[in-house]
C-alpha cells in the first residue's frame, strides 16, 4: 500500500529518473561557511546541502568487550563497559565526497568523506 502511494506520487511528478537523484562527487572548497564544489564546477552553498551523520560531530555509544590488561605491575580481567565517544567527522577544505542528489537537483545530501585522514590531530 505504501509503495503504491510513493510511486503514484512518484508518476505524478514527471520528468525522468535521472531528474530526481544521483550521484555527486564533489570537493569542500570552504568549511565556514560549507561549500563544496561538484565536478561540473557548480558551487553549492550550506542552504543547498544535507549533511550526513558521517560528516558531522557526533557521539557514539561503544562497547568495550572484556578482556585482560596490564598496567605497570597489575594485572587483570575488565569487564564489558559502555562507553560514550566523540566522532568529529566535520568535513575541511579539500576532503573529497560523494553525495546524493535529490529534489530535482535542489538538494544534495552529504553521504559521506571519501578521503581518509587517517592520523589527522586537526
Amino acid at each position: 500500500m505504501a509503495g503504491e502511494q510513493l510511486l503514484g506520487m512518484m508518476n505524478s511528478k514527471g520528468g525522468n529518473e535521472s531528474d530526481y537523484a544521483d550521484i555527486v562527487y564533489g570537493k569542500v572548497i570552504s568549511s565556514d561557511p560549507l561549500k563544496i564544489q561538484t565536478s561540473n564546477q557548480m558551487i553549492l552553498s550550506e542552504s543547498f546541502l544535507v549533511l550526513g551523520r558521517q560528516v558531522t560531530k557526533h557521539q557514539e555509544r561503544i562497547r568495550v568487550l572484556s578482556h585482560h590488561d596490564s598496567i605497570g605491575d597489575t594485572s587483570g580481567n575488565r569487564p564489558d563497559v559502555f562507553e560514550t565517544i566523540e566522532i568529529d567527522g566535520t568535513l575541511k577544505d579539500g576532503d573529497s565526497v560523494v553525495m546524493i542528489r535529490f529534489n530535482g537537483g535542489q538538494q544534495f545530501f552529504v553521504l559521506e568523506r571519501t578521503n581518509d585522514r587517517v592520523g589527522d590531530d586537526n
